[in-house]
């Protein structure tokens, strides 16, 4: 999972959290790369078709997460209606090697649940011949409980908990289906 956001709190991460909790409670393990604490380099065309020889370390943690990983979940808050740069850029980092035939599941959080940033993710993943989920998450901040410690708000609305679990259920099950796709064309 690539959350791009860099505040805290962080209602992206929060719809992260909880749908890490729903993959991990489906027997998955997963991994989120939060650049709150992991802060990536501008991508460097240098490295465009070779992104696991990076000289940063963050960007080979980033580029092997992503090679490990059966499915990807790209997350951004909405800035001037789509996903946000650090997104992009962390996307930018990495090659098609990384998602070729490997669902993606596509998560946004800003005003009135639109989908503005989900379809601009849609195009990015095609263009790296991922193959973006149809349940997607979009949520807004009347879908959230504040966390009780101060940290990422917690999706708390009924629609929205449904939506992920759906998602969850997409997620997992196009991961197998897409394994055996990679193998035959890959």
């Amino acid at each position: 999972m690539i959350a791009g956001s860099l505040r805290r709190p962080s209602h992206t991460h929060g719809l992260c959290r909880g749908i890490a909790d729903r993959l991990q409670a489906a027997g998955l393990v997963p991994v989120v790369f939060d650049m709150r604490d992991t802060p990536l380099p501008m991508a460097d065309p240098a490295w465009h078709h070779q992104p696991a020889d990076h000289p940063d370390p963050r960007v080979k943690q980033l580029v092997a997460a992503a090679d490990a990983a059966a499915a990807i979940v790209l997350a951004s808050p909405i800035y001037h209606n789509g996903p946000s740069g650090v997104l992009k850029n962390a996307l930018d980092l990495m090659a098609i090697p990384q998602f070729a035939y490997k669902p993606v599941g596509l998560v946004s959080h800003g005003g009135a649940r639109t989908t503005q940033a989900v379809e601009q993710m849609r195009i990015w993943t095609r263009g790296l011949l991922g193959h973006a989920i149809a349940t997607q998450v979009c949520s807004d901040g009347r879908d959230f409980t504040p966390a009780a410690d101060g940290g990422d708000p917690v999706p708390g609305a009924d629609h929205l908990v449904q939506r992920m679990d759906r998602f969850v259920r997409e997620l997992v099950v196009m991961a197998q289906v897409m394994q055996v796709a990679r193998r035959a064309l890959i």
